[in-house]
Formats: structure tokens, sequence, C-alpha cells
């Protein structure tokens, strides 16, 4: 699959590529965004405007005081403050669409709308020098989509004494459907029915605690012009201060084969892991552990989506470990999709470092043939020295729970933990296990990595304090690889 497709195939599902797409039809929207306080509906909004602001012109108006306390987090943001674009833009209205903001006029001057504080002064730039800044904007702009973010829609509204509603129906008359421009309003109220079904576009932002995780949720719950599928709800994070958008990704190997070798930890005790961002979830917080560690993988409730995951995850780790001519022993039930894989994408000369195991008698230099009597009848330690003879150290050796019990019965453990014990001299062991055996059997690990389905979305930790969603990522080969993102 190329990469034009793959970023195709993302653009279709991700939170931000969705509202692009919204906005780039052939005439003005407007969007609605929605939420409870501390939800990040300022934050998307600014991180939307930072993915377009190379496209089209935008421009932010706020109802801070000041805009500074952003400057830090979005340093282009005081370019396109309204408040600092004000005094450069034009007076005159000659272009862009002003019948409804004439109508406002008139029933201001009329008494009929606004405060009486206003008195006599009849001139709308001084009524509202707001507004008359965002129509010179769209003036200045015609023609070529300007996007405005007012944030917020009530507070613009409370500070002119205007009724939210006729201040949002003028701008969406004037400025998005006859003069093409875009309009992002923020909502700080749950829901206004009028507003939203005035509007092209509604997206509500949300979060809650499910399984003690932090859950932030978008769900874009109108989109005119656009197909938002099946499943119009988005996870997200605010890490960093920026909203991070999820996609439920689809991972996807490369078909061509490449070489590329990685350098060798020359450390004795210490067992690289240079994939998957695996640093942020070590005790340590470094990509690497100490020789002899025993790692679980955990699979919370019964997922293919996890399983996905967690077999990349996997995956990564015996790739690098294999580029560095470092042994690896798989013997787990996703092993054969793992060596297929490998096969397809691998030098053949990098293949005789990956060693599989399975009940069979077929002749197989890289497989070793288990006769299932027992765990330490079939991996005796001149064994695996054979097998991995050609490989330097550290290795890595993977378990699956399930495997070892189909092929092994129920009371396997004992034996596996003598095993363990045997080699945990040469390199890190990883064991895969499900809900009811790592209830068994937790305390022997050095640490556990959880992966839990929420939603259709992947969420890896190792401990109560962190947890991360996980994003698919492609290097300049095509090869998938995980990103884990703080969830904040």
């Amino acid at each position: 699959m190329t990469e034009s497709l793959k970023i195709d195939i993302m653009q279709k599902t991700d939170l931000f590529g969705t509202v692009e797409t919204f906005f780039v039809q052939p005439y003005g929207k407007s969007l609605i965004i929605k939420g409870r306080p501390g939800a990040g509906k300022t934050t998307f909004a600014l991180g939307f405007l930072e993915r377009v602001m190379d496209r089209v012109p935008v421009c932010y108006l706020s109802s801070r005081f000041s805009d500074a306390s952003l400057y830090g987090t979005y340093p282009w943001l005081e370019s396109v403050s309204l408040k600092n674009l004000a005094d450069k833009l034009p007076d005159s209205l000659t272009n862009v669409s002003t019948e409804s903001l004439k109508k406002l006029e008139k029933l201001i001057e009329e008494g009929k709308m606004g405060s009486d504080s206003y008195g006599l002064i009849l001139n709308i730039s001084d009524l509202l020098p707001e507004i008359r800044a965002i129509y010179s904007f769209v003036e200045v702009n015609q023609g070529n989509s300007p996007l405005i973010v007012i944030d917020s829609i009530e507070s613009l509204s409370e500070k002119y004494d205007v009724n939210e509603q006729t201040l949002f129906s003028m701008l969406y008359s004037d400025l998005v459907e006859r003069s093409g421009a875009n309009l992002i309003c923020i909502l700080e109220a749950r829901e206004n029915v009028k507003l939203e079904y005035f509007a092209d576009g509604v997206l509500s932002m949300d979060y809650m605690l499910e399984e003690g995780i932090l859950i932030r949720k978008a769900t874009m719950e109108k989109l005119r012009g656009v197909s938002i599928g099946t499943s119009p709800v988005f996870f997200y994070s605010l890490e960093d201060g920026k909203c991070r958008a999820f996609s439920k990704d689809t991972i996807i190997y490369p078909e061509g084969r490449f070489t590329r070798s990685l350098s060798l930890s020359k450390a004795l005790f210490e067992v690289p892991l240079t994939t998957s961002e695996f640093e942020k979830i070590t005790p340590d917080k470094t990509p690497k552990v100490s020789l002899g560690t025993l790692i679980m993988l955990h699979r919370v409730g019964s997922s293919p989506a996890v399983d996905d995951i967690l077999n990349l995850m996997k995956n990564n780790l015996i790739k690098n470990a294999i580029l560095q001519e470092r042994g690896v022993m798989d013997v787990t039930s996703s092993s054969y999709e793992t060596s297929r894989v490998m096969s397809n994408c691998l030098d053949p000369d990098s293949l005789k470092h990956y060693i599989t195991a399975e009940k069979s008698k077929r002749s197989n230099s890289f497989v070793i043939n288990l006769e299932g009597k027992g765990i330490l009848e079939d991996f005796p330690n001149e064994v695996i020295d054979f097998f991995l003879s050609s490989s330097s150290r550290p290795h890595l050796y993977f378990f699956s729970y399930d495997f070892m019990r189909f092929t092994y019965g129920e009371n396997f453990f004992g034996d596996l933990i003598n095993l363990a014990n045997s080699i945990r001299t040469t390199g890190a062991i990883f064991l895969i296990v499900d809900d009811d055996s790592y209830s068994k059997i937790s305390h022997y690990a050095s640490f556990t990595i959880h992966f839990r389905d929420i939603g259709g979305y992947i969420f890896v930790n190792s401990n109560e304090k962190e947890s991360y969603l996980s994003s698919v990522v492609y290097d300049s080969e095509g090869w998938p690889d995980l990103e884990l993102h703080q969830v904040v």
C-alpha cells in the first residue's frame, strides 16, 4: 500500500481531517463546538486553525481580556488574533454582504435591541467593534474561504447585549451564506437547540472516567455535506496543551523487503527495547530493561483490536532485535502471523535470529519441534543455545499463556517459571496473558503492560497514574509502529 493511500485512509477517519473536509466544500460553512468547561473546545479550535492556516486566511476572536496566555503554546496566534488585526483592517465594507448587519443597526437605532447605555451613538462600528472587525476581515479575504473562530458566541452576545441567536443568524446570513466565509462558534452551554439547528455542523466534546481512565470523546452530531460514517465518535487527548485526536487504526505492513541494521547495545546487564516508545511505560522511563526482566503483556477483556495493537508492539520489538542480530524465541499463539510478516519484510539472512516453536514433526532449522509432554523437556538449555548460537545477546523470549496451555495442559506454569529462571540471565522475557491467567500469576512479573479496548480505541498503561492512547504511525519505508500519547 502506498503512503498516499495510507494518508487518505487516515483522513477519512481522523477528526481534524473530517472537519477539514467539511470546510473545504465550495461554499461557506458554520460549525458549533459545544461542551462543558475543560472539555477542550478552545484547544481543538486552535489546533484546527494551526492545521489549515497555511492554506486559508484565519482569525481568532476570544472573550479573554488578553490572549497572551495562549501564545506560549500557539506562538502564531498573536498574528491572527482579531484584537491585534483590528487596527490594520479597512473601515469601508464594499464587497462583503452587510444586509443583516444593517438590520441589526436599525434595530439598535430604534431602541428595539441592545443596551440603553448606547445612548445616541448610532455608528455600528462604535457599537460593536469586534463584529465590525470580523466583517472587515472577510472583506479583505473574500474569495479565499476565510475562517473565523469566535470564542465564545455567548460572551460576545452578552458583551453587546445582543441575543446570541440573532447574532449568529446575522453572521451566518451575511458572512457564511452570502460572502463564502467559514465560521466556528464555540458554545459555552452544553446545548442550544436553535443555534444547533441553524448551524451546518455540530461537534460535541465531553470527558468522563471509564475503567479508571480519563476518556475524552468528541461526537460529530451533524456535518452537512460530509458523511460521518457509522461511528461519528472520536477520542482525543489534551497532551502538552494541544488537542490530539485519534482514529481507529488499520495496521498495514509493507509488502517489500528492506534491510536496516541498528546499533547494538554494548551494555552487559541491559536489554534494549528500541521500539514503540517503550520508554514511556517502563519503570525507569528508559528504552531498556535489566537483564532477566519478566514483562507481562496483559490483554484486558477480549478484543481483536487489542490483539492487533499488542502484536504490533511485539512485532516491532522482534524486528528491531533481529536487525541488531540479537536472538528472538517466539512461543506464542501469534507466532505464525509474526513469522509471515518477518518473512515478507526482512532479508532471509536476518531470519536466522528468529526462532519459533510448534507441535509438529516438520524439519526446519528455525523451528523447535515440541513433543508437548513437558516444557523443560521441549526447551532444554542446550536446545535453546543451539538454535540461537549465531545470535548476539541479550535475547528476547516471548511466550503466550494460551499457547502454552493448549500445548501442555492446565498445569504448565510451574515448569514455565523454571524455564524462565534458567534463561533470564541471557535476555528479557515477555509473557502474554489474559484476564484469568493474569489474576493468578501477576505477582511473577517485574512489571505489566495492560492493553484495553474502550470504544474501539486502545489504551496502554503500566501503572495507575499514567495511561496512553495508542496510534499507528508509519516510517519512511512504510513500516508501522506505535505512538503512545498520554491521556490528560
